[in-house]
């Protein structure tokens, strides 16, 4: 079972209903044998299990079953002061929008800073059209900068994304700036063509790039070039490498395709 194509909606909602059909079967069964009620923490710790269980049966990611098994805690201190319990579930909310991809492909939001824009900047020529493609792009920083430091009419900048608050961040972004090459567009990485581009670039995780290393090699055009910010290929050694001194002071990965 895999959770690629998955909707991370439904694996929280799965989680936290079996924390919730875990107590209630402990509850009374607790009751029916002893006419007592459970202590909190008992009921925190047995929803806690159930939830964490639910997530490792999805295969999700180890940071996501965390945050499974801490979120019953949450309700339960949200009820203990007194907070409206609706509150918990709004911060469930926006952390499944914003993480989406945390739960499927194991890829957490990392943000490119600006000294990555300037060195993939370098990498483009000022003013022959160009094609650039940001796999999981958030909140749409990197196609929209290039854009600014490119002048041809005809080149294009596209995002695909499928968190959606960073999408809806870079969708609104891309809508401010009435630069028409910049396009960011729904879908998945695996789903997205990878031919016709120049440079495609991806800031994901370690998890996904064996797999996505093949997918471009199969698909890219011979000459253009697959860039990844900091994480390797096992097996690829990149043809070049670009440091980044700011930040986490990493390195663009650069592999020549074809």
């Amino acid at each position: 079972m895999t959770l690629r194509g998955r909707k991370p909606i439904l694996v929280a909602v799965a989680a936290q209903g079996a924390a919730v059909i875990a107590v209630l079967f402990l509850v009374q069964g607790h009751f029916h044998v002893t006419g007592t009620d459970l202590p909190t923490w008992v009921k925190v710790a047995a929803a806690s299990s159930a939830a964490a269980a639910t997530s490792a049966l999805f295969r999700a990611a180890l940071g996501w079953i965390a945050f499974m098994a801490t979120l019953p805690a949450l309700f339960a201190a949200a009820l203990y002061i007194d907070l409206p319990v609706w509150i918990p579930g709004a911060v469930l909310l926006v952390l499944v929008l914003l993480l989406r991809n945390v739960v499927g492909d194991r890829v957490p939001l990392y943000l490119s800073n600006a000294e990555t824009v300037d060195r993939l900047s370098d990498l483009l020529p000022n003013d022959a059209p160009v094609a650039v493609l940001d796999l999981g792009c958030g909140t749409g920083s990197v196609p929209l900068a290039l854009a600014r430091r490119q002048n041809n009419p005809d080149s294009r900048f596209v995002g695909v994304e499928n968190a959606p608050l960073p999408y809806a961040i870079a969708r609104l972004r891309s809508f401010l700036t009435r630069d028409r090459r910049v396009d960011i567009r729904w879908g998945s990485l695996w789903n997205t063509d990878l031919q016709g581009w120049n440079l495609v670039y991806a800031f994901l995780s370690p998890h996904p790039m064996a797999a996505l290393y093949d997918k471009a090699s199969r698909e890219m055009s011979s000459g253009a070039v697959f860039v990844s910010n900091s994480f390797e290929v096992p097996g690829h050694e990149p043809d070049r490498r670009v440091p980044i001194e700011s930040g986490r002071a990493t390195a663009l990965l650069l592999w020549n395709m074809g």
